[in-house]
């Protein structure tokens, strides 16, 4: 999946240390993700953080500034054979100040056989144990800030070299994708934090073909009209959140 660009500010606006979100308007919003909050589209041109669903939100909720932190390939847990997991990355996360953080990963967790751990794990090798570790770090540095965790989408990679596990296929972990998506859920229930089930209700399915081919090329990532499509599930979801 290679290398994305590390964070992309959606506004000219400055984050300040402090900010009183009200309506919309007043929020900064920090989203953290993978290569589909960079932006990857599955195709050739490779895509961007400009078509990418962080700045269709800001588009469609009107927000103050919005950043992006995507990464291509980053897992939650820390792994032996990359350095950008979420819990690496998460001081880069924490020096922005915001409202409201929006948190997506876990596939690449599943597509490369991470461990789960338990409801107690600690061990930021695990995924509970990493999802553990960011709620902890956000909330502690931000006690009064809104957190919210969105599950990763069901996916039907069609890779053109290797072989990933579709969302209903075993990983060698013996999981499949819903597995690591409940462990999530878990989690943030444990700390009472809000979860967007987007692996159940993203409005997008991978296995419809006619959906496939127009909103997700490659199986996993998304085109521009379907990052248009997610913006407006994701959207629709904070509503409640922030009413």
């Amino acid at each position: 999946m290679g290398a994305g660009a590390a964070a992309l500010v959606l506004s000219s606006l400055t984050a300040p240390e402090r900010t009183s979100a009200g309506a919309a308007s007043d929020y900064v919003v920090s989203c953290f993700g993978d290569s589909t909050t960079w932006g990857a589209n599955g195709e050739a041109s490779g895509g961007g953080m400009d078509i990418a669903w962080p700045g269709r939100l800001k588009e469609k909720m009107g927000f103050r500034e919005v950043y992006n932190f995507g990464k291509k390939g980053s897992r939650l847990a820390v792994t032996a054979e990359r350095k950008d997991s979420f819990v690496e990355r998460l001081d880069q996360v924490l020096a922005k100040p915001a409202d409201l953080f929006l948190v997506l990963g876990g596939v690449n967790d599943f597509q490369h056989d991470v461990p789960l751990g338990s409801a107690g794990e600690e061990d930021t090798h695990t995924v509970c144990g990493a999802v553990r570790h960011i709620i902890e770090g956000i909330l502690t540095r931000y006690p009064d800030r809104k957190l919210i965790f969105l599950t990763p989408m069901k996916n039907n990679f069609q890779h053109p070299t290797k072989h990933y596990p579709g969302s209903f296929d075993k990983n060698a972990q013996g999981l499949i994708q819903a597995d690591y998506a409940a462990a999530i859920r878990k989690i943030c229930d444990y700390y009472s934090v809000p979860v967007i089930d987007l692996y159940a209700e993203s409005g997008i399915s991978p296995f419809l073909p006619a959906q496939q081919k127009r909103y997700m090329p490659d199986g996993l990532h998304y085109s521009e009209a379907g990052y248009e499509r997610l913006a407006e599930r994701i959207g629709g979801e904070l509503r409640r959140f922030l009413g």
